[in-house]
């Protein structure tokens, strides 16, 4: 029973430019696992809420550690009850969702390094579908989709671009190393389309090209030119959008701003509709704001065909996800555990979506790091539908899509 020996964390840069923590478990076995916390720019109003990085450094090395030390480092669910319990709060405010997601995650890593066990196959058994993985990913080969964000904008870029991302998905049908190649050699064509139209390269937050001048018809159709060319434009590569649509919703409106709209509820849902008969939209992330409850539940109740996910809807948490599937508003969710703080609330959520046959998109944040990929071996690990990570470029974005693709590599050899 290998115990928790020390916890210490130190602040390390993300690829915003900003300070985020680094938190490292020591074991009494001589083990040790780090994890580190990514930053969302997009946020819903119902995060976890995250502590300034000195006090989340504070908490960690002292509070937590204290906590912790002398537990059993493979009981996933009791250390991370325990830091909720201390916490005590529904948003996490006193510790910090910052702080008690790197421990919860390094405790994770440092317990399959004590059993011997690649990451993903760990969190399968927490999960406790571990004959599913076996079933889905060793014997059929099911691997999360990538979805790959090509074109930033809103809180992404400075483009004043609305939309916030601008997504290629590869059709189901192609395994992971094919769909990966699918999304490189897109993103390459759109460069090339860029550089020949005398429009910027330059990359947004999350990897994706944020050229000025375009409004959401332009942006679709550089995703058409940039896909035509090697594939079946919605048949073999589908698009989608995380709208974000809080970030220009204002006083009952959703403001357009390169187009000169000013839209409610209603035109809005319209707008949308007019986009899915002129493209093969297959996903709209957050196309409302998440207080518009009517928005969601019309948009739902007609548009049946696509992934309506659900972002700063839902949170991660539960509580939230519960009363979307009971008002209908979504049939598909985003996973990302620095909303809700652990890892047993994440696996929860998850859970719970898959409960009711809800799609699952484990999800990165604008501000990462390239040392950590904990979510792809979550994403393998709970044989989550979609991994999105922004574009397939910049170190942050492509060490989740490298990391998945060691993954294939390492089952297929089993």
């Amino acid at each position: 029973m290998p115990k928790i020996l020390d916890i210490s964390a130190h602040k390390i840069v993300n690829s915003r430019g900003n300070y985020t923590i680094q938190t490292k478990i020591t074991l009494d076995n001589g083990i040790e696992a780090v994890a580190a916390v990514p930053e969302g720019a997009s946020k819903g109003k119902n995060e976890a809420m995250s502590l300034p990085v000195p006090k989340a450094l504070e908490v960690v090395n002292t509070a937590i550690k204290d906590l912790l030390v002398g537990e059993d480092v493979e009981n996933q669910e009791r250390i991370d009850n325990l830091m909720l319990t201390m916490d005590g709060t529904p948003n996490k405010r006193n510790l910090g969702g910052n702080s008690i997601l790197s421990v919860s995650l390094a405790c994770a890593r440092a317990a399959s390094l004590t059993k011997g066990l690649p990451l993903y196959f760990y969190i399968s058994q927490l999960y406790d579908d571990s004959k599913s993985f076996h079933d889905k990913v060793v014997e059929k080969g099911e691997y999360p989709t990538p979805i790959f964000n090509i074109i930033n904008g809103g809180v992404h870029a400075a483009n004043r671009l609305s939309f916030q991302e601008f997504m290629v998905i590869p059709s189901k049908d192609y395994d992971y190393e094919s769909a990966y190649d699918a999304g490189v050699l897109i993103y390459n064509e759109l460069k090339n389309i860029l550089k020949m139209n005398n429009m910027s390269t330059n990359v947004g937050d999350e990897g994706g090209f944020a050229p000025e001048g375009l409004n959401i018809l332009k942006a679709f159709e550089l995703l058409k030119t940039a896909t035509q060319k090697h594939f079946k434009v919605g048949k073999e590569i589908n698009f989608g959008s995380d709208v974000a649509s809080g970030s220009f919703y204002h006083k009952g409106e959703y403001m357009i701003a390169e187009s000169n709209l000013k839209l409610d509820a209603s035109k809005m849902k319209n707008f949308y509709l007019s986009l899915i008969e002129k493209y093969p939209i297959k996903y709209l992330e957050d196309p409302f704001e998440e207080q518009d409850i009517k928005g969601w539940q019309s948009f739902s109740e007609q548009e049946k065909k696509i992934m309506v996910c659900g972002d700063d809807l839902v949170v991660t948490n539960v509580k939230f996800l519960d009363a979307a599937i009971r008002l209908g508003l979504i049939n598909s969710v985003i996973v990302k555990p620095n909303q809700i703080g652990s890892l047993t609330e994440t696996l929860n959520f998850i859970k719970l979506a898959k409960k009711h046959k809800l799609s699952t998109v484990i999800s990165h944040r604008s501000g990462d790091t390239a040392e950590d990929s904990f979510i792809s071996d979550l994403a393998v690990g709970v044989a989550s539908d979609y991994l999105k990570a922004g574009a397939p470029a910049r170190g942050e974005r492509v060490a989740k899509y490298n990391r998945i693709l060691d993954i294939y590599y390492e089952v297929k050899s089993i």
